[in-house]
Order: C-alpha cells, then structure tokens, then sequence
C-alpha cells in the first residue's frame, strides 16, 4: 500500500481540500502584509510639498522639529532692508556662488518676530553686492506680504579660512546673524527661509526637500513570512495525517 493510494481517499482528498482552502487564506493574510509594508514605505517616502503656515509648524525660540525642518511654508513678513547682506560660497545645484540674504519681520501668536531668509543666488560677489545694495536703496511698501518658501534649520557658524574676508560669512546661522545684524525684532525663528521667489537680478535658491526614511515596515514583513510558514504548516499537517494513516493500516495487517 503506497501514500498515495491513501491519499487518493475520498476522506484524505476532502481534508486536502480544506487543508488547501485554509493554506490559501493563509497565503493571502501574508500578501496582505506585504502589501501594507510596501504601502507604509511608500507614505513614508512621499514628501509633502503643500505650503502650510509657518506658525503651524514652528514658534519663535523653539528649536526647529524634524517635522518642520525642510517643509514649505507661508508667512506674512517685511523685508528690513537694512539687514540685507551677501552669504559666500553656497553652492546652487553644485555651483559655487553667492546668496543675498536678510532679515524679515513677521508676526507669530500675536507677537512681532524675526525670520532670517535666503533671497536668492547669484554667480559673483560683485552680482551679489550690486542686488544686495539695491534692495537696501528700495522702498518697500509698510506692509505684510505673504510669502513661500521651504522651513529650513539653522546651520552652524564656521570660521573663515584664512584669507579670507572675515566680515563676509558663509553659513546661515541664525544665532550668528542676530549679531550681525542692525537692531530689531529680538526674538527669532531658530530655522530660516528659502523664499521661493527671488527679488529682480537672483535666481532661486535651490530647495531640497525632506529626505524621509523609506524602509520597508519589517513588522509587516515578519508577520507575512509567518503566514507563509502557517501555509506550508497546514499542508504538512496534512501529510502526517495520511502517512499515519497508512503506517496505521500496515501496522494493523500486520499485526493479523
């Protein structure tokens, strides 16, 4: 008597059957997993470019969250044209340059604060000086404006290199800025501004967006290789079961 002459029973195939229904649902809850791990890899790595207000994401005085740092933003803001000034050596879609930078003026829970701002770039510092020196000539209206751009942390300060001029800094550190710049608002937004549009003679600032974790969730994947498991479980349970059976059989002619 082979297995499969106990297998082809009309009681072991209706257990196959069952066995394989619930082999097939088993299947089906780990392609499930699977599924939701890819799904929550890929909201993960989807970047938020909607501009939501400032204040939402960020108050005065407070370190700069990693959920604010790098998403776009509104705000209603002044440019002070006296804080205007050139920022070396930034590079803009890996050119080397200049940004023109400043100091805006806004309003945060019904209090005036500051918000340090990339204006724009450009190739030369001559460039840079010559639209730095305009803004600060120009009248700006008395007035809110909305503005866009992209939230981004401060940077630290770093010394100059030598030769190098020591009144012309390189990063967009905040705190440092603050001392540098003509009294105003003393209380600062700890990240600063890439405004989307640059004022006449600059080109936009590159903006990069938040680099978010993609990973799989490895929770999910553990949970659909257990389905699987239960799958190939359940059909060997079924195997047992009819080699038992037959080792059963044998056994009792033996035994006569």
């Amino acid at each position: 008597m082979t297995f499969w002459q106990v297998a082809r029973r009309p009681r072991w195939i209706a257990m196959l059957v069952f066995v394989l229904a619930v082999a097939a649902v088993f299947a089906w809850l780990g392609k499930w997993q699977v599924e939701r791990a890819v799904i929550s890899a890929q909201q993960n790595s989807v970047t938020d470019q909607r501009a939501v207000p400032l204040d939402t994401l960020s108050t005065p005085g407070k370190p700069v969250t990693e959920d604010a740092a790098a998403r776009r933003v509104t705000v209603e803001a002044q440019l002070d044209t006296s804080s205007v000034m050139v920022l070396a050596h930034r590079l803009n879609y890996g050119v080397d340059g200049y940004w023109v930078i400043g100091r805006y003026t806004t309003f945060s829970n019904n209090e005036t604060a500051s918000l340090a701002a990339g204006l724009g770039w450009v190739r030369t510092q001559q460039q840079a000086e010559q639209v730095a020196a305009q803004l600060k000539d120009s009248f700006i209206a008395q007035g809110f404006l909305p503005i866009t751009g992209r939230y981004m942390p401060s940077q630290q300060p770093v010394e100059p290199a030598a030769g190098e001029d020591p009144s012309l800094p390189t990063t967009m550190s905040v705190a440092a800025l603050a001392n540098i710049w003509p009294a105003g608002v003393p209380t600062y937004f700890e990240g600063y501004l890439v405004i989307d549009n640059p004022p006449t003679g600059l080109d936009a600032i590159e903006s990069v967006p938040p680099i978010i974790d993609a990973n799989l969730n490895w929770l999910n994947v553990f949970y659909a290789i257990e389905w699987v498991v239960f799958a190939g479980f359940a059909i060997f349970i079924w195997y047992r079961l009819v080699k038992d059976a037959r080792q059963r059989e044998i056994d009792t002619t033996s035994a006569k």
